[in-house]
């Protein structure tokens, strides 16, 4: 009787010894969630911090931010065979919350969310030189401008790549390739002194190619009925916090 009690204490103190190891392990998984990252893509640079829903790390949480800003000054152009002179800026961008998900544990993920886009055009063209009128001479200022500016609506997001947000290791890399569907911007022209009349003319033209036309670095896909998209490709370095899974 006292061997098979002692017996039965073994096994108990094994079991015991076998689950609280289980919890230990679990819980030195567990630790580590979070992770940050730099990422540099065509719709601007910008940072994220990531949590990890799942222990395998095959569902991910994360929030981000990018930014980008270029001036346009005085770069020439030729409208409707007129040489004019355009000025303002271009802004990317995007504040958003995501969702990666890994199907096969591996690194390959599923990716979609929601976001703010910072996308926005605002450009000011006005004639290069004086135009002649009735042998009138008249200033580019006297003949006024034409605004362009356009921004896009919140969007959410779809793509597909390959890197953890929270890696395995301290140190991981990831690349995504996907798209914001953004519907068609919100396009506004107006138009200044001797021009004015034409306003209305500008609001019924073919935007697509006529905004194409004065920043032609700018993604079209923005501007078109077929494609209302912004791609976007992003390369990133992620790093994760606290204790690594043993």
């Amino acid at each position: 009787m006292k061997k098979h009690l002692l017996l039965l204490s073994i096994i108990f103190l094994l079991l015991y010894k076998g689950m609280a190891q289980n919890a230990a392990n679990s819980a030195i998984k567990r630790k580590g969630l979070f992770g940050l990252g730099l990422n540099i893509s065509s719709n601007g640079v910008g940072a994220q911090i990531a949590y990890s829903i799942l222990k395998n790390n095959d569902l991910i949480a994360r929030i981000e931010g990018r930014y980008f800003y270029s001036e346009i000054k005085d770069r020439e152009i030729t409208f409707q065979q007129t040489p004019m002179l355009v000025n303002g800026y271009i802004k990317r961008g995007s504040i958003g919350l995501m969702l990666d998900y890994h199907p096969f544990g591996n690194s390959f993920k599923l990716t979609t969310g929601f976001a703010i886009l910072l996308n926005e055009v605002n450009n000011v063209a006005k004639l290069k030189d004086s135009s002649v009128q009735g042998g009138i001479k008249i200033s580019p200022d006297e003949v006024g401008s034409i605004i362009i500016d356009y921004s896009i609506k919140p969007s959410p997001y779809f793509g597909i790549g390959f890197g953890k947000s929270v890696p395995k290791k301290r140190v991981g890399f990831s690349f995504d390739i996907g798209f914001y569907y953004t519907g068609m911007p919100n396009v506004n022209y107006e138009t200044t002194k001797l021009l004015e009349p034409t306003q209305n003319y500008l609001k019924y033209v073919n935007y697509g190619p006529f905004v194409d036309d004065w920043h032609k670095d700018y993604s079209k896909n923005t501007l078109n009925n077929d494609f209302p998209i912004v791609p976007v490709f992003t390369c990133g370095l992620n790093i994760r916090l606290g204790k690594l899974e043993h």
